[in-house]
């Protein structure tokens, strides 16, 4: 069995681990049973934002290189699963839409030059790599013409005329992309709906969700030949997830066409709401599709405390059933951007473009621990442990690799027994650190 071990000091460091199979006993077990198995998984992933872009774009040759083997390539932390903006965010360089006259229903002024310049390249570059990263898109908003504020900032929600002109517009989104070779497996409607935001939104209800999904949304993309694209609603915080779905669903013939759910972290765990989610709707995919760590809300500059935050959060929706998990921004600059509104924020690869030096931060280990090792199509199974000071998951990939994930995000060491079928291994964790379990051998490793 290998180990990966990752704290403050030392980050994945390797070590094989001998199988013992002495009786367990009865005390301080964590309890592996592979035979008890739980959701399909997706992938792990990051953001591609014109802010990532932009950033990677400044750096030399030799840093652009590292900077996408770092995430795509063979040393990696091979993401699988990328998220990316349909015209602009906050995260871009200022507001942007791919046309801007009303009167052109045909979509003839329709154009994606903008994401030519900095983002589709970095996209392609990162499938050169790995030609099989899935990719899902979502909007911040549609163009100002079309809302009922006349501008792409501040919320305000789409106009009933323009709803089916919007629907359009993105499915004529994913044929421009399609032709650059980037192919958009999965959309969200819109990014956090419930929010009037400083930068780039628009409101919409659940039901309003829904129906758009319902009666323009689907029937777009089937006319257009992306019928096997997939729908994900809300895109926005856990804490009020059940009441904004009770509400989606509740729209007859929503269950029909909306395919999955997806969510941030910005309100907190509430991984017991996401639980009830999965139960309630097992059919629909679950996608964490945002959280970072915003420089406005956290003013500590603690490499494990934000570590820990994303293994923690990773590990709480996974067990709550998530199937795929993506951070923000892949890469930003020493201010925590660029962004158009100032709303700067920490990503795991930072970047100084005018020293050109990449800082990989602690949280890109720990992401690392779950993205590396637990592959598409691996399957969550049961893990039970002695005690809640240990936060565990565990998974079975394809190939019949087992891996296990341990947290210890306390100030103690902690011995545990960690036992599978026959084997039981003794080990002592120490505090503040996480451990990767590998038995078998998964594709990358």
């Amino acid at each position: 069995m290998r180990c990966y071990y990752s704290d403050e000091q030392e980050q994945m460091v390797e070590r094989e681990i001998a199988l013992a199979y002495d009786k367990p006993g009865e005390f301080q077990q964590v309890k592996i049973y592979p035979q008890e198995v739980y959701q399909k998984i997706i992938g792990f992933g990051g953001a591609f934002t014109e802010a990532a872009a932009y950033t990677y774009s400044k750096m030399s040759k030799k840093s652009q290189e590292k900077l996408l083997e770092l995430y795509f390539g063979a040393s990696g932390n091979h993401y699988s699963l990328c998220r990316t903006h349909i015209q602009s965010c906050d995260f871009a360089l200022g507001n942007y839409a791919y046309m801007d006259d009303p009167e052109d229903r045909l979509l003839k002024s329709f154009s994606i030059e903008r994401d030519k310049k900095y983002l589709i390249p970095l996209i392609q570059e990162a499938l050169k790599l790995d030609k099989n990263i899935s990719l899902l898109a979502s909007p911040w908003s549609p163009p100002a013409f079309m809302k009922t504020n006349g501008e792409m900032n501040h919320g305000g929600k789409l106009m009933d005329a323009y709803k089916a002109m919007w629907a359009e517009m993105i499915a004529k989104y994913l044929f421009s992309y399609e032709k650059e070779g980037v192919h958009i497996s999965r959309l969200t409607v819109q990014n956090e709906p419930a929010a009037v935001q400083t930068w780039d939104s628009c409101n919409y209800s659940g039901k309003e969700e829904a129906e758009f999904v319902r009666d323009y949304l689907k029937p777009a993309l089937q006319h257009t030949g992306f019928k096997d694209v997939k729908i994900n609603v809300w895109d926005h915080n856990k804490d009020i997830i059940i009441e904004r779905l009770e509400e989606s669903f509740g729209v007859q013939h929503a269950k029909e066409v909306i395919d999955g759910i997806a969510f941030h972290w910005y309100t907190g765990d509430h991984f017991e709401a996401l639980r009830r989610i999965h139960e309630k709707y097992e059919d629909k995919e679950l996608i964490f599709t945002e959280g970072c760590v915003e420089y406005s809300r956290f003013d500590t500059d603690s490499q494990i405390a934000h570590a820990e935050m994303y293994a923690h959060d990773m590990i709480g929706n996974l067990l709550a059933g998530t199937n795929g998990w993506i951070d923000w921004n892949l890469y930003l600059n020493e201010e925590g951007g660029p962004n158009h509104v100032k709303n700067y924020c920490g990503a795991p690869v930072m970047c100084d473009t005018g020293k050109d030096i990449i800082d990989v931060k602690l949280s890109y280990y720990y992401i690392r621990h779950f993205s590396r090792f637990i592959r598409p199509g691996a399957r969550r199974i049961l893990v039970s442990s002695f005690t809640s000071d240990l936060e565990c998951c565990g998974f079975q990939n394809v190939d019949g690799s087992v891996v296990i994930v341990i947290l210890n995000r306390t100030d103690e060491v902690i011995e545990y027994s960690l036992s599978m079928a026959e084997s039981t291994t003794k080990l002592a964790q120490k505090a503040h650190s996480i451990m990767t379990f590998v038995m078998g051998t998964p594709a990358y490793s």
